[in-house]
C-alpha cells in the first residue's frame, strides 16, 4: 500500500472487512489498554489485508459498538493522525515562547528562557 493518508473509516469503507467478527474494545481505551493489545496482537493478521499486526485502532459504529481494528505497519501508518506540531525549528520556537508567555502572564511576572540551537547560540543571543 502506499504511504496515502486515509481516516480508519474510509480504509474500511474500501475494504470489506466484516466488522462483526472484529472484537469489542473499550469506546476509549487509555494508554494502558492499547499497549495491551498490540502486545497480545504479535501474530495476528491485519484486519484489512492479513499482513502480520503492528497497531491497534478502535472504530465504533452503532450497529457494532466499538471494535479492535488491528492494522498491519502500512495501514497503520496510512491511518494514523497526521501531527499537528510544528516542523521547523522557527515553528517549535515560536510555539515554545508563546507557552512561556502563557505561564508568565498565568504567574504575572516574566518566565525567563533561553534556547540554543546549536553550539554558537540562538541568532543575535551568543551562547555565553
Amino acid at each position: 500500500m502506499a504511504r496515502e493518508r486515509i481516516s480508519l473509516v474510509e480504509l474500511l469503507r474500501r475494504h470489506p472487512v466484516d466488522l462483526s467478527a472484529l472484537q469489542p474494545a473499550p469506546a476509549e481505551p487509555t494508554g494502558r489498554e492499547l499497549s495491551a493489545r498490540v502486545r497480545a496482537i504479535h501474530h495476528k493478521p491485519c484486519s484489512v489485508c492479513g499482513q502480520m499486526c503492528a497497531t491497534s485502532r478502535v472504530h465504533t459504529t452503532p450497529e457494532q459498538g466499538p471494535r479492535w481494528v488491528d492494522l498491519c505497519w502500512d495501514h497503520g501508518l496510512a491511518t494514523m493522525p497526521v501531527s499537528r506540531m510544528p516542523d521547523t525549528v522557527e515553528g517549535i520556537l515560536a510555539e515554545l515562547r508563546e507557552a512561556a508567555a502563557e505561564v508568565a502572564a498565568e504567574l504575572g511576572r516574566p518566565v525567563p528562557m533561553t534556547v540554543w540551537t546549536d553550539k554558537d547560540g540562538w541568532r543575535d543571543e551568543p551562547r555565553s
